[in-house]
């Protein structure tokens, strides 16, 4: 079986080092601003390998050939797998035009490195005592619950559980297709926490590949494993138990089994055989896949059950600062003076339900108890009128303008004050990134692009997108998307995030679709609803526009 690879010479990219984006021991990356071919438009980075770096072209070639054959023979692997793997996507060389499709079989081409996904900003971190924007990789949460805070990452123990499960899916699913990890540590796993806990993998290239490897195989100081085989099965089962221990640790070194003990003695009794010195011993990715899978059931039907218990008959004591049996928060490792809080904050692990005050009870025959019933009744009843009355759009007024009753006018769409953006049909939440320039008419844009989806003006939404985009550029494009669009009507949505990118503005955009069966998302047609975060690529033709939101870039979970 033939499978399309693209090749490219660096003159195709554009001037890519005019987006340097870090540099390591094996190359240096840049952002692609010309993505070739059939990328175009693509949201792309460019790992260009150094000089002195040995690379087996063979084996990458593989691995651009793996996800490519994956989507043919094991479609839902390749799909999970996509959004959580920087992948090899083409081979960038310099020299002699390739003919053949091996490397090998081209003896004047010379591998110069590879095009890859470019990190979206929920995989970033951005703090002002960063400096920089950083990836926003696993060793964040290996500190204690204050410092975490600090950095603005609400990561209690059900979000790591989370994290955690999905890591073990990913590593499951990659040994399931003959892929080790090797060199499997904190800085190469970065993390999101929202809408949903995800992992994303990166420096794929040093995976090993079905017994083969495209770079010499290296371990991260502290996660080396004791046997001399090295990117096995075995081993990434020995750093996935460290990474487990030390997450739930808050540590960068402990091996303490406390704090994984607390969550599921059944964890912790994986994290132990994790490190025996016979790597056959050791569990499988699938076996803690299981026990993360009930830990996290046990944890949603503890919390489920604190919801839903009945307040007392008597007036409560405030509870207590932690649920009964819960584990004792970690003791803290010191942090620099630099990184010292200014305050003690409370660790953001589960929360306890403090029961509601119930109001003193009223003597039924008491003349004094039924004036103030009386008073009640009276004061329920004003605030139910003013409610209605707030909610009721007025003739000839914007449907949506209960959301924003102090608009300021920004265009065909309105922007407040409180950073809402509304147009008829639709609002846009940009509080996130008020501060920033372009934030009101950006929001205004997208207000008034939902807001035509929603009132089944289909034409009109696609005129909020660019010419180039290739959707709006052919009638069958136009009637594609309309058909895909016409049962949606999309709501809670929120502009989380804007950066720019070469000739693009990156948005980052949450909001819950619902739609008929049958109009769900690729992955899963029959979804009536999906909450999704999608970064689209604008441009500023007349205005901002939509240029295009790459697969890469969108991610989806049923409502």
């Amino acid at each position: 079986m033939t499978v399309p690879v693209t090749y490219a010479r660096p003159e195709q990219l554009g001037d890519y080092r005019a987006h340097h984006l870090g540099a390591g021991g094996q190359g240096v990356v840049y952002g692609v601003p010309e993505p070739p071919g059939r990328f175009s438009g693509e949201f792309l980075a460019y790992k260009e390998y150094l000089a002195t770096v040995r690379s087996d072209s063979d084996v990458l070639y593989g691995m651009v050939v793996f996800l490519e054959e994956l989507a043919r023979s094991h479609r839902h692997d390749r799909a999970f797998l996509h959004q959580r793997l920087t992948w090899p996507l083409a081979m960038i060389y310099t020299g002699s035009r390739p003919t053949q499709l091996r490397p090998s079989l081209n003896p004047g081409m010379l591998l110069a490195g590879f095009l890859m996904q470019r990190l979206t900003p929920d995989f970033e971190l951005s703090n002002p005592q960063l400096g920089d924007v950083k990836p926003q990789g696993l060793e964040f949460l290996f500190n204690e619950d204050a410092y975490t805070a600090r950095m603005g990452l609400k990561a209690g123990d059900r979000k790591r559980v989370g994290l955690l499960a999905d890591l073990a899916a990913t590593l499951t699913r990659l040994h399931r297709q003959g892929v080790t990890v090797g060199d499997l540590s904190p800085k190469n796993v970065l993390f999101r926490l929202a809408p949903t806990p995800r992992c994303l993998l990166i420096d794929c290239d040093s995976m090993r590949l079905r017994g083969k490897d495209v770079l010499p195989q290296v371990e991260t100081d502290g996660w080396e494993v004791p046997e001399p085989a090295k990117a096995t099965t075995a081993s990434d089962s020995f750093k996935f138990g460290l990474i487990a221990t030390r997450l739930f640790n808050r540590d960068q070194h402990s091996t303490d089994l406390s704090g994984l003990r607390g969550i599921s003695a059944d964890l912790a009794e994986l994290a132990e055989r994790s490190r025996s010195t016979v790597p056959q011993g050791r569990p499988e990715l699938a076996d803690w896949l299981t026990a993360l899978e009930m830990a996290r059931g046990r944890m949603k039907q503890t919390r489920a059950q604190g919801v839903n218990q009945s307040p007392p008959k008597t007036r409560p004591r405030p509870g207590p600062a932690r649920p009964p049996g819960a584990p004792q928060p970690a003791q803290p490792t010191p942090l620099p003076p630099s990184k010292m809080p200014t305050a003690q904050q409370p660790p953001t692990g589960r929360a306890a339900v403090t029961p509601t005050p119930l109001p003193e009870p009223i003597p039924s025959a008491s003349w004094g108890g039924c004036v103030a019933m009386t008073v009640v009744v009276l004061v329920v009843i004003v605030v139910v009128a003013l409610l209605v009355a707030l909610k009721s759009p007025q003739p000839d007024s914007d449907p949506s303008a209960a959301l924003a009753p102090s608009a300021a006018v920004a265009s065909a769409g309105r922007t407040t004050a409180a950073g809402r953006a509304v147009a008829p049909g639709a609002a846009v939440d940009y509080t996130k990134v008020a501060d920033q320039p372009e934030a009101a008419e950006v929001a205004a844009m997208l207000a008034r692009f939902y807001g035509a989806i929603n009132t089944r003006d289909h034409d009109k939404a696609l005129t909020y997108y660019d010419p180039g985009s290739g959707v709006v550029d052919s009638a069958a494009g136009r009637r594609k998307w309309t058909r895909a669009m016409s049962t949606t009507k999309d709501s809670r949505i929120v502009l989380g995030a804007l950066s720019a990118s070469g000739a693009h503005t990156l948005a980052t955009v949450s909001f819950r679709s619902h739609q008929d069966a049958g109009y769900g998302p690729a992955s899963n047609p029959g979804d009536t609803c999906d909450d999704w975060k999608v970064t689209y690529q604008l441009t500023r033709t007349k205005g901002y526009r939509i240029h295009r939101a790459p697969a890469h870039s969108a991610s989806h979970t049923p409502c």
